[in-house]
């Protein structure tokens, strides 16, 4: 199983709890949690994360979608939205070339891992 680093931007500490958990019993590795748009760029800068889990309500100035928008720019990383939103506009708002899913809350482990999966596949075939 793959080890990728996986970046957590989620401003609900319970469902940061629950993620990591996932995450951990999947087998990925954690490159972090930040509840913001602004600390999000700012740990892609230093960690280098090989996937972003973006909810898309966060705290700060900017949402997940503009975020992952600022991401794209400097970096090649791709995105899985994870959002209580499913609502067509903001669907079609997060449409963005490292946008690789889009999960609604709740969330399961399964459901997780295979997002993942697809999502780190597709970017190593999409820059390969």
């Amino acid at each position: 199983m793959s080890k990728a680093k996986v970046l957590i931007v989620e401003d609900d500490s319970m469902l940061c709890t629950v993620f990591e958990m996932f995450l951990d019993e999947l087998g990925y590795s954690q490159c972090g949690t930040v509840p913001s748009g602004e600390d999000a760029i700012k740990h892609c800068e230093t960690n280098k994360p090989d996937l972003i889990l973006m909810d898309i309500h966060l705290k700060g100035e900017i949402d997940g979608i503009e975020t992952a928008k600022k991401v794209l720019e400097k970096h090649n990383i791709p995105v899985i939205y994870i959002s209580g939103d499913s609502d067509v506009s903001t669907v079609q708002r997060a449409v963005l070339p490292n946008t690789y899913g889009f999960m609604t809350k709740p969330v399961y482990k399964n459901s997780l891992e295979l997002n993942i999966e697809f999502a780190l596949l597709k970017h190593k075939l999409l820059n390969s």
